[in-house]
Formats: C-alpha cells, sequence, structure tokens
C-alpha cells in the first residue's frame, strides 16, 4: 500500500527524531565518563582469564563481586555454552588496566567458591602500549574506508547533491549505531569496527540503488520511483535482517554476536536513513 507523497515527506521526522537522540546520548555518555563510547578490552588494554565451569553463573552478581574484590572499575563476565548440548562450557572475566591474571584467578576462586587447577583455565593479557597502537590503527582505518567510500559515491553520481546525500545517509547510519552502542553498553572493540565498515558498504548499496532509481530514470513520479527501488531494498535489508537475528540469537561466539547486534542496529538505522532521510532530499531536489 503506497502513501501519498505529503505522508512521505512529514515521515522524515523519523530519522531526524533518531538521530539527535543518538547524538545526545552519546554527548551524555561522554559527560559522565569523558568518552563518548567504553572501550573493549583490546582496544584499551587488559586481562582476560577463560576458565572451564558449567555450573550456571549470575552475571552481573558477578562482575559486581569481582570488581569490589580486585578494585576495579571495569569487569566484563561473559558465558560460552557448546553448540551441540547447549550447555555452558567456559566463564569469560575481562578486567580492564593493569590487573594480574592471578589476581582474576584469585577472585574466580573466591567467587565460585572452588579451586582452580592450571589445567582448568588460561590467561591473555594485552598491554596498554599495544592496545593504544590497536586502537590508532582502526581510527585511521575506519576513517580512510569512509573517504574512500565517499571518492567512489562522488565519481559515480558526478554531481555533488546526490554524492552528498548518499554520504550523509551513511554517516547518519553510523551515528546511529554509535549512539545505541552507547546507550546498550556495546563495547567499542575490533570486532564493532569491522562490522561499522561491513554497514558502509551496505548502506552505500541501498543509497545507489535509491539514488539511480530517482536521477537515471525517467517517466513517471518521482516518488512513484522511490517507492520501486524500495521493493528491491526493503527486500534485501529483510533477508540480511533476518540472517543477522539468527546470528545474534543462535550464535555462541561473544564475537559474533557483538557483530551481529551492530549490524542489526545498522540495518535498521540504514532503512530509515536510506529509504525517508536521503528519500525526501533527493524528492526535494527533484522537484
Amino acid at each position: 500500500m503506497k502513501i501519498s507523497e505529503s505522508t512521505y515527506k512529514k515521515l522524515v521526522v523519523i530519522p531526524i527524531i533518531l538521530i539527535l537522540a543518538s547524538v545526545s546520548i552519546l554527548f551524555i555518555n561522554y559527560s559522565n565518563t569523558g568518552e563518548f563510547l567504553v572501550k573493549g578490552i583490546d582496544l584499551e588494554g587488559g586481562t582476560q582469564i577463560i576458565i572451564h565451569h558449567s555450573a550456571p553463573v549470575d552475571i552481573s552478581d558477578a562482575e559486581l563481586t569481582i570488581e569490589k574484590f580486585l578494585g576495579a572499575d571495569d569487569v566484563d563476565v561473559v558465558t560460552t555454552t557448546n553448540p551441540a548440548s547447549r550447555k555452558q562450557e567456559t566463564v569469560i572475566i575481562s578486567a580492564s588496566g593493569d590487573i594480574e591474571g592471578e589476581d582474576i584467578v584469585e577472585a574466580a576462586e573466591d567467587y565460585f567458591g572452588i579451586t582452580l587447577a592450571p589445567n582448568t583455565y588460561s590467561i591473555k593479557i594485552l598491554g596498554s602500549s599495544l592496545a593504544v597502537t590497536f586502537w590508532s590503527q582502526a581510527k585511521w582505518a575506519f576513517t580512510f574506508a569512509f573517504i574512500f567510500m565517499a571518492s567512489v559515491v562522488f565519481i559515480y553520481f558526478r554531481t555533488p547533491y546526490p554524492s552528498f546525500t548518499v554520504v550523509l545517509a551513511i554517516f547518519c547510519d553510523i551515528l546511529v549505531i554509535l549512539g545505541f552502542m552507547s546507550l546498550f553498553g556495546i563495547k567499542l572493540s575490533l570486532a564493532t569496527i569491522a562490522a561499522l565498515l561491513m554497514i558502509l558498504g551496505y548502506g552505500v548499496d541501498s543509497n545507489i540503488l535509491l539514488a539511480n532509481k530517482i536521477l537515471k530514470e525517467s517517466g513517471g513520479l518521482v516518488i512513484d520511483r522511490i517507492y520501486d527501488a524500495m521493493k528491491t531494498g526493503l527486500v534485501m535489508s529483510a533477508s540480511t535482517i533476518s540472517a543477522m537475528l539468527a546470528l545474534v540469537i543462535l550464535s555462541n561466539s561473544i564475537v559474533l554476536q557483538q557483530i551481529g547486534l551492530v549490524l542489526l542496529i545498522g540495518l535498521i538505522a540504514d532503512l530509515l536513513n536510506t529509504w525517508i532521510l536521503n528519500g525526501n532530499l533527493l524528492l526535494w531536489h527533484q522537484k
């Protein structure tokens, strides 16, 4: 069912509100913590232990108790399950900062009320200097990826306005993702940065599909061409969103779950920023 052009124009308030809300969340987080997003252990440095432990764990209680024991500000506890049996296999405890692995082992033993044999756990330490290097490289990689993406878009369209609206829509996708990562407490890590890079590519596809339909086809109303492009775009997005939902729900890998969740947020944001925000900008331009 098609909506009228006047109604379609009014819908632009939805992505605008979402973008403003995301920016507000980021600045609120910055005012409270001094950072727009909390960085994960691979970008900040710290210590992680992986314990073979099958008993159920109250994650929130474990995090609070171990934080108090260590005197640490940031402790994460996650569990992994066997994909075949669906039973818990390991507990992963991560602490940022200069905390010794043996101190985390001692905290885990105190919390679980057990003595850990050396063959039941492993320790991974990432120094702060190496984490700073990873963070610097990740920022440069994302910056260059965005610049190259924008350059390809400008070369393809050869006109400033549609190129600008495509890049703007993708930039808004990233803003919304970062805002919701901050809201949901998803840490910025190498995995989530990889997901952000994937969204750059997906956002280009959907926005070029829309812009091509509007600018390079003639005949009929512009709003009808938008709806024609939307049919294809929504099917593409629905199939990808379904795949990401399955990844988030069924995966036992924390890394895959983080990637899936960030992509899921980005795909939903891209629906609004492409088919409503950019659609209205291009519609206004064609008028």
